[in-house]
Order: C-alpha cells, then sequence, then structure tokens
C-alpha cells in the first residue's frame, strides 16, 4: 500500500498503525528519489558484480590499516560499504525517522520508505523456490519458522554462516562459478528428497557430516573435499581458526538482516544494520547463459522475501512516498528534533559546513 507523507507527525502515524504487529522485528530504508528498485550498489552494474572479489581485495591491499579493528570479513564488507564501496549490503535501520531522513535528504524527485522484517514473506519465498524449479525446498524454511534456535533470515556479524558468505564475495569467478554449480545439484538433490520421502534434509543436518556411512546426499560430502569449497573454508579459518568444513547449503539462497557492532558514531547514531542480499548463483555459473536484467530481478526477487507488504493485496508492498515539495519542510522538522547532517554524520565536518551553509540559503 501506498502512503503518501506530508509531515512528520502524518508519518509517524502512519508508521504506528503499520507496525503494531510485536511478533516481528521491523527495518527501514529511505531513498531519496523514486528509483525502479532496491538493489544495493554492486548490482548496478555487471562489471562491478563480476569483479565484486576485486573490489573487496583491492580495497583491503590499498588502505590495510583501515581495517585493524575488523574481525570477520563480514565487518570488512560492512566497513567497505560505510565507504561507499559497492557491496551487496542493503543500509537499513531501526529507527523510522531515521529512514525518513535518507528519503529527503536530497534528490529531486520523490522520497520513497521501505519496510522489511526478518521473517519471510511465504508467498515471495516460494515464488523464488518456484521459479528454480524447487518446488518443495520451502518445507526446509518453514520448518523453522518461529523458533528460537535457528532462524535462516536473522544473524550478527560474528556468526559462521555470515563469515562464510563474505568470505564467499572474495572467491574468484572460477571458483564461485564451481561452488554453486555443487550449490545447485544440492538444491535439486533435497527438492527430490522431500518430494519422494517426504522427510527434511535439515532435520539431520548435524548427524549429516558426522556419518560416515553412503546416503542419498553422499555425492554433496563429497563435493566439500573439492578445491572451492576448500579455499572458502580456508578463507573463513583466518578469520575463525575453528571454523569446521561445513556449511548449511540452505542458509545460501535466502536474504539476511545481519546486526553489527557500532564501529563508529555514525553507524551508531543512523541505528543501522544491513539487509545481506544473497547470491544468485547463476550469475557466477559458467554453464549457464543469464541476462544481466535477470540477474538484477532474481537479485531484487530475494529481497522482497524480507519486505513489508499489503494483507490487503499480497502483491503490493508497503511504501511511504514523500512527495519532491515537502521534502525540505520535512526535513527542517526533523532538524527539530535534533535529526540533521551533524547527527547522521558525525565525523564528516564537510557534512556539518555544507548544513550551516544551506541553512543560511533557505532563509
Amino acid at each position: 500500500m501506498i502512503h503518501n507523507i506530508q509531515t512528520v507527525s502524518n508519518y509517524i502515524e502512519e508508521i504506528e498503525k503499520l507496525i503494531n504487529n510485536k511478533k516481528h522485528n521491523y527495518y527501514f530504508r529511505g531513498q531519496d528519489d523514486a528509483f525502479s528498485n532496491t538493489l544495493p550498489a554492486v548490482f548496478r552494474s555487471r562489471k562491478l558484480l563480476d569483479n565484486e572479489d576485486n573490489l573487496f581485495n583491492d580495497f583491503l591491499m590499498t588502505d590495510p590499516q583501515l581495517f585493524e579493528k575488523c574481525r570477520t570479513n563480514f565487518e570488512r564488507m560492512a566497513l567497505m560499504e560505510h565507504y561507499h564501496l559497492p557491496t551487496r549490503l542493503l543500509d537499513v535501520t531501526t529507527n523510522p525517522l531515521i529512514a525518513l531522513f535518507f528519503a529527503v535528504k536530497g534528490g529531486k524527485g520523490n522520497g520513497e520508505v521501505y519496510i522489511y522484517k526478518d521473517q519471510p514473506n511465504p508467498n515471495k519465498l516460494k515464488e523464488m523456490l518456484d521459479e528454480r524449479g524447487w518446488h518443495y525446498l520451502a518445507a526446509e524454511y518453514e520448518s523453522k519458522a518461529g523458533l528460537t534456535n535457528h532462524n535462516y533470515f536473522k544473524k550478527n556479524a560474528f556468526s559462521n554462516e555470515m563469515e562464510l558468505e563474505s568470505s564467499l564475495a572474495r572467491q574468484s569467478m572460477a571458483d564461485k562459478s564451481a561452488f554453486f554449480q555443487a550449490i545447485k545439484r544440492f538444491y535439486q538433490l533435497d527438492n527430490d528428497y522431500i518430494a519422494q520421502q517426504g522427510k527434511l534434509w535439515s532435520k539431520g543436518y548435524f548427524s549429516y557430516f558426522e556419518d560416515a556411512d553412503s546416503n542419498y546426499f553422499a555425492d554433496f560430502k563429497h563435493e566439500l573435499q573439492t578445491v572451492p569449497f576448500l579455499r572458502l573454508f580456508e578463507e573463513a579459518k583466518r578469520d575463525i581458526p575453528s571454523f569446521s568444513n561445513k556449511l548449511n547449503p540452505l542458509e545460501l539462497i535466502v536474504p539476511k538482516i545481519v546486526t553489527i557492532k557500532k564501529m563508529s558514531r555514525r553507524m551508531e547514531n543512523q541505528q543501522g544494520l544491513f539487509l545481506f542480499v544473497p547470491f544468485v548463483s547463476d550469475e557466477y555459473d559458467q554453464t549457464v547463459d543469464i541476462d544481466y536484467v535477470e540477474v538484477e530481478r532474481r537479485a531484487q526477487l530475494a529481497i522482497d522475501i524480507l519486505s513489508l507488504y499489503n494483507p490487503d493485496n499480497p502483491s503490493e508492498k508497503e511504501k511511504y512516498i514523500i512527495p519532491a515539495e515537502y521534502k525540505r519542510p520535512i526535513l527542517d522538522e526533523l532538524a527539530k528534533l535534533g535529526i540533521d547532517s551533524s547527527f547522521i554524520y558525525p565525523e564528516d565536518h564537510a557534512k556539518k559546513a555544507e548544513m550551516i551553509k544551506e541553512k543560511y540559503l533557505g532563509l
């Protein structure tokens, strides 16, 4: 549902009506123009996505001291996003007023605010899996729904899953291609396993790695010993020496809300965290010819799994539109509440100078 916003109080009222379900945590993203998607920066160009590993590794080599306090590859990726290197992270915040600031701070068109949650939209999850031919795979995620001890869709920066996936971003195109060919074979195998035997691989996830006997998934166990997997595990072990040579492929295909320690006043003030966009996988599989527009579409579909939709119209996202003519008045209102450039960018003195200039130009 589209909500047209003209004042801060109007916005707060609409938000309060919408997020009255206390079973979910909500996250907000503001965009200062009406873009055609909500994709993170690395998806804005095929050249960027194809060189995701080079972007990551070049930045590390160019400014290694910047990353001295980072303990994991995910923290390094988050810091790169903080300094505007294109990554697969989408900035979100727990504070709807911060998102509103980003929706009105610039841009010539209408501002937009989107809402996400850390539980999946089952229709969108099923749509994504059905498109890939994995019609039964949704049962793997449904079995974990509501459990406090596991959530495929909410992680912290120090989890093994996020270390593995952020390390995957650093792997070469050739290794990614071989890796995802194996992963897709697993998805098809699991899909058929559920259809034929009515069982879930995830139910025996831990015993699967300890069982030396061959079984229905024995081939995937052998894949874990191939070079692309071993290189990925070694990368993870640089940060987490105790990391074992195992992974849950079901983690790799879905988006995640990821909490992270506040590495700067800016991160703290913005109450920020990230939506990690999963690897579509076919863009790295050199045996598949896929148009880049299709890669973007699939990435957006993955993000939409966590988007908040109108309960009365399941195909319509909840979205707040701030018409261009109301952006400046709302920016002034937010400033009176203490949310201005000096708060959002506390270490950026150039932003403070710009804010002071604009104050007097606006008189």
